[in-house]
């Protein structure tokens, strides 16, 4: 299998340590990249508040909302601490303030449409729960093979802040949202969503292939410089 520089949910992970590595060792495109995850965060909060309906949220749905809101505001202060406390570069969420935010953003879209269209069948009424639940599980597998990876960089390289409570939250929404889909869906539950994970993995490889020309693993060399 070739191996994929930002890794999909099972491939080895060296061309994804190396890249995180390079990324984590420059202060500002750490930001930048830490900015970006933030406003991923975000859009999913933002996300939940559009698809929830107040008479199916429950407590462990209002749990899920402000985990992922405070994911958001922990990353965006490890973003604005790794750029010396400035918030010059990394004040908003546009894409110049981020790393590739613009197609961070784009990725989660379309996995939300993959899994909307995955859903078509589902009486109207019930599409935006399910598609809740659904997406949600998808991008949570993907965290579930990133995290760890960027906590060890990290841990590597000293860096300043951790992940790993995101993750403790993250693996827990993963569990949840798979509970709720075996509820929903039964014994068809694994197989949609093996579904949307196909779909997911290649959405990550155009969010990829964007973070890879944003911050080349090889620096490009100024001009003049002898090779």
């Amino acid at each position: 299998m070739t191996e994929s520089l930002l890794g999909a949910a099972a491939p080895a992970p060296g061309a994804l340590r190396d890249w995180l590595a390079r990324v984590v060792a420059d202060p500002a495109l750490h930001a930048r990249f830490v900015n970006s995850l933030a406003r991923m965060e975000y859009v999913g909060v933002r996300k939940m508040l559009k698809a929830r309906r107040a008479e199916a949220l429950d407590l462990d749905g209002l749990q899920h909302l402000l985990e992922e809101a405070g994911h958001a505001l922990r990353l965006k202060r490890a973003a604005l601490a790794l750029n010396g406390g400035a918030e010059a570069g990394v004040a908003t969420f546009a894409e110049s303030d981020t790393l590739a935010g613009d197609a961070a953003e784009a990725y989660l879209q379309e996995v939300d449409r993959a899994c909307e269209a995955l859903l078509a069948e589902l009486p109207a009424a019930e599409r935006a729960e399910a598609n809740y639940l659904l997406s949600s599980a998808a991008i949570e597998v993907r965290a579930q093979a990133f995290y760890p990876l960027y906590e060890e960089v990290l841990r590597a390289a000293g860096g300043p802040f951790s992940v790993r409570a995101i993750l403790k939250d993250e693996d827990r929404h993963l569990a949840e949202m798979r509970a709720r889909l075996a509820a929903r869906f039964g014994a068809g539950a694994g197989a949609l969503l093996a579904r949307a994970l196909e779909r997911e993995a290649a959405a990550f490889a155009r969010w990829e292939a964007a973070m890879a020309a944003a911050a080349p693993l090889t620096p490009p060399r100024p001009a003049g410089t002898p090779r």
